[in-house]
């Protein structure tokens, strides 16, 4: 059996993962005392308590060692199994992505007669788990896993993120994103930024608006800039305490693109916590 796993900065989980022929890689988030292992919101959620504790900086994200990984992934292949592991962006990592690497090549070398393969998505948030979803079907149909991630690498780099953020202000300090909002702050902390993620998966600063509405208005003229028929691309918008700007962003492209073609989900609390708070992110990508 061949399993495919995606990370919570995915954006993608329970009934949707399931559906997709995908499993959730462990996250560690820290509340106080507490560690929070985030599979996705749930009815069960005060998501008021959980915007507020992202807004305070409540959380931290824990990094998992390279011998918690190891750890993790070790079951499946102890019962044979061969996994895949689609991250998001190295660069998105606090290290790197070295106690990934560090830990795959350990599984390698203990469990010889399985296949363990991370993958580095070079993007972030949906561009990732949409790439997974797509190598897997790949592999369904041909059954091939060669096949399968050939055409994953296909997919590498060719996903377009931009961000809207409403405030600068939560992500000073961040190791990522502390040098590229410096860029940014020169002209005006009133100012809202659009973050790009290129091929590399590195952030900076694509555009500015005066108002967070503005800044999403202005995700959707990057897609028309980035495409010359924006129906021949498939979009996802994620977001997180920003319910009307996002769906507003959705109506407009519904104009244009079929409802199969533009999905409307949640950010993750990893990702919300990474950009400080209230933001919509858009990405897309041609369809194939």
């Amino acid at each position: 059996m061949i399993k495919f796993y995606v990370d919570a900065y995915a954006d993608m989980f329970g009934e949707e993962l399931e559906k997709n022929g995908l499993f959730l890689a462990p996250s560690k988030i820290k509340k106080c005392r507490s560690i929070i292992d985030f599979k996705g919101y749930t009815k069960q959620d005060n998501l008021q308590e959980i915007i507020k504790n992202v807004q305070d900086k409540k959380y931290s994200i824990i990094p998992l060692t390279s011998e918690e990984w190891f750890d993790f992934f070790k079951q499946d292949l102890e019962q044979n199994n061969d996994v895949v592991f689609f991250s998001v962006s190295f660069e998105m990592l606090t290290d790197k992505g070295q106690a990934l690497k560090s830990a795959f090549a350990k599984l390698n070398k203990v469990y010889p007669k399985s296949k363990a393969i991370l993958l580095d998505t070079c993007t972030v948030s949906r561009g990732t788990s949409e790439i997974a979803a797509l190598t897997q079907i790949v592999l369904q149909k041909g059954n091939d896993l060669d096949e399968a991630l050939d055409f994953a690498e296909t997919l590498i780099g060719k996903f377009v993120s931009v961000v809207a953020i409403e405030s600068v202000e939560n992500l000073k300090n961040d190791n990522l994103l502390d040098p590229v909002i410096k860029s940014f702050v020169g002209s005006s902390l009133n100012l809202k930024p659009i973050l790009s993620i290129d091929t590399e998966g590195k952030f900076k600063v694509l555009d500015k608006a005066k108002g967070f509405k503005s800044a999403v208005s202005k995700l959707y003229s990057n897609a028309k800039e980035n495409g010359q028929n924006i129906a021949d691309y498939t979009f996802s918008i994620v977001s997180f305490n920003a319910d009307e700007e996002a769906q507003a962003l959705y109506d407009r492209f519904r104009q244009i693109v079929h409802d199969t073609e533009i999905r409307l989900v949640p950010l993750s609390l990893n990702n919300a916590i990474k950009l400080g708070g209230k933001c919509v992110g858009l990405t897309f990508h041609s369809k194939y």
